[in-house]
Parts: structure tokens; sequence; C-alpha cells
């Protein structure tokens, strides 16, 4: 019987040693890889006009849409060879009218969709005539919907860009809870054929829930389609997320960067100088933007570290730092990440992906020729 009890004594520790073996393997195979690639400065000809206006951009097939605030135009980039081919010119008065522009879509020459700020959207050709608006967003959230999403005037300035999902003609439209510290949805999907909006069961990161937060300061989103729904990122988590429309589901991931905090801190509620701003940006790491890359399949996530002490006189998120780009397979698991060996350089801000890869403009410091607007492409090898 003594015999016996040693017998699975020994047993239990074999199998607990090759359990833990089994472990340490899985473990090993899930280390990201070390991807090869090539910087080289890619430079875009703006024909001869204020590239400082352009303040939204959208890429599709290898043309970058440009929005021209100065101009109050569309312009159209081949970046092929690098030139604006084209302008689409919209109005200020009369009947086609359209103003205070904070972001658009262009779907082809006649399916463009402006936003009006948040209170509207608007659908042109590409003649700038209006063939449509799309009004009341808030009031039109059906009963059943009604108490699911924080109750503020959503925005349509999600992700610094209008995103819209051109397979299904709905926007994304997002409720922030501002002084609201209940846990609801955050975003709704607007149907342009019904006109009535439906929450997703998209929340914030849990660490950040039930707080009562400014969201207007610091706590930017970031969201990029792709084939069967959206990725999207909050800048102050290493969590990236997508949500599936066939499966009305949300999944996520843990993309630790290699640096030790990682979750920014709580953002606080009221008044905050720009001094106060720039003190906490540069105490928190910041994720700024995510992109999926229809050419590989595959998604990337700009990302900056935290710069305890440092102060810049036009310090504006993570323009003065280091960049970091996360890699995430077609199943939405990391495999690699980089750093960008120039430093306090780019404007993730205004960045794209193109057939040849990753772009990221320079910072306004580095933006030196009003012909061009100047920046570097990203190749994976």
């Amino acid at each position: 019987m003594q015999r016996l009890g040693l017998y699975l004594f020994k047993r239990l520790k074999l199998l607990l040693l090759l359990g833990f073996f089994h472990s340490s393997c899985n473990d090993a195979t899930s280390e990201r890889e070390i991807l090869k690639f090539s910087i080289e400065p890619k430079f875009i000809s703006t024909g001869n006009t204020l590239g400082q206006f352009y303040f939204f951009n959208q890429v599709r097939n290898d043309s970058l849409f440009l929005f021209n605030v100065y101009n109050h135009s569309l312009d159209i980039v081949d970046l092929r060879v690098d030139s604006l081919v084209r302008s689409i010119q919209f109005e200020f008065n009369g009947l086609n009218a359209v103003n205070d522009i904070t972001g658009f879509y262009y779907f082809n020459e006649d399916s463009i969709y402006l936003a009006e700020g948040n209170s509207s959207v608007v659908l042109l050709n590409s003649k700038g005539e209006i063939k449509n608006r799309y009004t009341d967003f808030a009031n039109s959230l059906p009963r059943d919907e009604i108490g699911k999403l924080y109750e503020n005037f959503p925005s349509l300035r999600f992700s610094s860009q209008l995103i819209f999902n051109p397979k299904r003609d709905e926007l994304l439209l997002y409720f922030m809870s501002f002084n609201q510290p209940e846990t609801k949805r955050i975003l709704a999907s607007y149907s342009l054929k019904t006109r009535k909006p439906r929450s997703l069961p998209i929340y914030y990161p849990e660490f950040y829930q039930s707080k009562r937060l400014d969201l207007s300061k610091l706590f930017l989103t970031s969201a990029t389609m792709d084939d069967e729904g959206f990725a999207y990122t909050f800048s102050v988590s290493p969590k990236v997320y997508r949500y599936n429309y066939k499966e009305d589901k949300v999944s996520s991931v843990d993309v630790n960067p290699p640096w030790e905090k990682t979750y920014a801190d709580v953002i606080p509620y009221g008044e905050m100088s720009s001094d106060q701003k720039q003190v906490f940006m540069a105490a928190n790491p910041f994720y700024y933007k995510i992109f999926y890359d229809p050419y590989r399949d595959m998604y990337y996530r700009l990302s900056s570290p935290p710069r305890p002490n440092s102060f810049e006189p036009d310090f504006h998120y993570v323009n003065y730092n280091r960049i970091l780009v996360s890699v995430l397979n077609k199943d939405f698991q990391p495999i690699s990440d980089f750093f960008l060996s120039k430093e306090n350089t780019y404007n993730v801000g205004f960045s794209f992906v193109t057939s040849e890869g990753l772009w990221i403009s320079y910072n306004q410091r580095n933006q030196d020729e009003e012909q061009w607007i100047k920046g570097d492409l990203i190749v994976l090898e």
C-alpha cells in the first residue's frame, strides 16, 4: 500500500513536470516574431496648395482622399505617382451648401458622405450636389434601445474620421459617458435605409468603467473596418478589440507593449490646463491608431511609451516620442512589434495603409515645404 502511494506520487510529479514543460513550450511558441521591415521617405505633392489644411484623409484603391479645409474641397492624390490629380469642390452657400465639415467617407463618385459637425451627414455626388441629408441621430433611437446607451448627443468624430460600413449602409455613432458613472454601451450603428440606430455590445475598458471621466480631453478612440466587422482601440488601454457584425459579439486580445506602464491613469474630471494635459500625456502610454491592411490581411497598431518629466512647447499626443508598431495577423493575434528608429518626427494622426505599406506623416516641425506632404513608408518584407 505504501509502495502504491509512492508510485502514484511519482506519477503525479511526472505529470506535473510534463504539464509545466508543455505550458512553457506553448508560451515560447506564442512569443512574437522579429519581422523585417524597411523605412523609406515618401513625399506627396500637394499641387502648390497648403498641405497643413488637410484635416481628414481616407485611402481607397491607392487613391488618397484629403479634405482641404482652406479650399473647402476634396482633393484626390494618386499614390502611384504621389501627385494631386483632382479636386471636388463643395459650396459654402446655396441649395448645396455644406459647412463645419468634421469627417468624410468617399464610396464612389455618386456617394460622398460629409459629416457636418455632429448634427448631420450629407450625401453628395462628385459635382457637389446634395442627394440626401441624415439628421436627428439621438432622437431616432427605438424605444427598446433607450437606456442602453449614455444619454448624450452622439458624436460622429469617432476615430477622428467618419466610420462608414458600405456593405450595410451604416454609420458608427459614439455616445460618450462624460459625467455619467453608469456602465452603458458607447457605440450604435445607424442605418441610412431605416434612419434608425441600434446599439452595439461595446463598452469602455473595464478599468475605466463606472468612473466619472472627461472624455473630451485625452481619451481618444480609433477604429478600422475589415471584411466582417471592425477593430477598435482606446488610447488608454493596450487591449485591441474586434466587433463581428454577423455574430454581434466583441472579442479582444492583450497587445502589451515592451514597457512597464501599459495602462494610462484615470483622466480627472473637470478643468485641465494645457500644461496639465502635457504632463498627463508625458506620464502615460498612448495607443493612438489601428489600421486593417487588406493587402496583407493584418492589423497595425501605433502607440508610444510614457515620457515622464518631458515637456515640448507644442507637445501634442505622440508626435514627439518614439512610435511602436504592433502587428496582428488575420486571426487577430499579435505576432510582432517594432520601434521606428526616428524620434520626435511623426504625426501619427495623419497615417494610412496602401498597397505598398504603412505611411506615416512627419509632424509639423518636419514639414518645411508647402508643396509637399512629407512622411515615411514602412514596408514589411
